[in-house]
This record gives structure tokens, sequence and C-alpha cells, in this order.
């Protein structure tokens, strides 16, 4: 069963549970995608994670279907911290699991180390937990202001993605979606996110937490998942190489069966041992 609704919040998001009653008794999944995509990034982890569990994917405030911020608009990690919790308390009363990508995976680890009792476990892929360090957000308003958001777009392909990373229709897609994102709000998040630093507050993280991280993305160098673990060593790390910022989209398939074992292993209370693969 899949239905389709808007948050009060101005979150469009799509639930889906299409579990087996012998997965009657697990535990929601929300999906946070990142900066310039929407909730169907998601599509190729939903034969993984959607056979066992209830899943609500929804799309950042500013993209898809969900409500866009005028010009000038003020963002704020609260903001964004409130919008995973609205979605969080739709999926259900009980804790849930958050899975989230690039931005999207900063924000979930940020909601999960304020509010641990709304979540079982966190896994960010191709996410960064600080601002400094993360590549090319600096000269993307340069960019956008001098060339336009397609253009943009355009030039972030290559980034996100290596030479046969993924078949040419996924591909255009993808540059298709990108390309319909709003400059002030790619902006505005950009600038949101180069600022950010999560460092003091990460430790405090006492749910579990998988990493995916790929091990050539020119935004998110993986050296931030490795310091990641050292500050949170109940983590579980799983590096991809030769991958690009692109790891959810690209490998979904290898991604979401990583994540679906996560899953099973914390509902167990197994998860938090840290894997280095």
């Amino acid at each position: 069963m899949t239905a389709e609704h808007t948050t009060k919040r101005g979150l469009a998001y799509t639930a889906t549970d299409v579990r087996a009653p012998w997965h009657g008794n697990t535990r929601p999944v929300v999906f946070h995608h990142g900066i310039g995509t929407n909730r169907d990034i998601w599509c190729d982890w939903l034969p993984e994670v959607a056979a066992q569990h209830r899943v609500v994917r929804f799309d950042f405030r500013g993209f898809g279907a969900s409500a866009v911020p005028p010009t000038g608009h003020q963002w704020t990690m609260r903001e964004l911290i409130d919008d995973v919790l609205d979605v969080a308390d739709i999926a259900g009363s009980a804790p849930v699991h958050v899975i989230g990508e690039s931005m999207g995976g900063t924000v979930a680890l940020a909601a999960a180390i304020e509010r641990p009792d709304r979540f079982a476990s966190v896994t960010i892929s191709n996410a960064g937990y600080k601002g400094q360090g993360i590549g090319r957000l600096p000269g993307w308003k340069a960019e956008i202001e001098k060339d336009g958001i397609a253009a943009w777009a355009e030039r972030m392909m290559p980034l996100r993605f290596a030479p046969g990373a993924s078949d040419a229709r996924r591909l255009a897609w993808f540059a298709a979606e990108q390309a319909r994102a709003k400059p002030h709000v790619v902006l505005g998040l950009g600038a949101l996110l180069a600022g950010l630093d999560l460092t003091a507050q990460a430790p405090s993280l006492k749910i579990p937490l998988l990493i995916l991280a790929p091990d050539s993305s020119p935004f998110v160098p993986v050296r931030q998942a490795s310091e990641l673990v050292e500050l949170i060593p109940h983590a579980e790390l799983n590096v991809f190489a030769g991958v690009r910022h692109g790891l959810p989209f690209s490998h979904a398939a290898e991604a979401s069966r990583l994540t679906r074992d996560f899953l099973a292993r914390a509902e167990r209370g197994e998860a938090g041992r840290t894997r280095l693969s």
C-alpha cells in the first residue's frame, strides 16, 4: 500500500507499507535526500528496505513537491531538524530508523543527536558532520550567479557519478531533476551546511549509526567518515572504493543491502559494533 500526502509543515511525502505479515512488528524507516534531488532518489532502495519496514520518503524543504521558502529565507538547522521530526511523527509514535544522504544525512544525524528518543538508528550516506573541509561549496554562489542553475547542475553530474556508474536513463532523470532546483534554495542550504559543525555534539549519540562513505567524493572527503568513527566509536563504517558523491543512487543495490542488514541488527539490539569494510 502506498499513499502520498503533505504534512502540516508543507512537506510532501510518500508512505509505503508492503511488508509481509511476518515483518509486521519492525520499526518504520524515514528517508531524507540531499540538495538537488527529491524523494524518488530512494526508489531502488525499496525492494530491500520496504520489504521489511514501513517506509516514509519525503521531499526536502525547497525541493520536489514540498514547500519552497521565499528568496531571502533564513535557513536554520532548527527548521530542518523540526522537519525530520515532523515526518518521524507521521511514520510512527515509537522510535523510527532514519536514513539520509548528503545534507539529508547531516540533518538526520543532527536530529538524532538532539532527539535520540525519536530514533532507533541512523544511517548516513556521503554526508559530512561539519562544513569545514567540504569541497566546492564556496564556489557555488559564483557559479550559479554567473552561469545559472542549469549549468551548475550539469557540472555537478561528473562530480556525483564516475563514468559508467549508472545507466543513461537513470542519469538523465537525475540531471533533469537537479536542474529544476531553485538557486536561492541551493545557495541557502549550501551556506548553512558550510557553517555547520557537529564535532562537540557527535559523541553524545548512543544509538546505532551506519556510515556509507564513497572514497572519491569531491565534496565530502572520506576522512570525515573516519573522524566520525573516532567521535562515535560504536559506529559502523563501510567505504565504497572508486565511488563519487552520488553513492546512494549509483550504488543503490549494494548500499540498500548493507543498510537492510544493519537495520535488522539494530532491531535485534546487535548494531553499533565498529565495522570497517
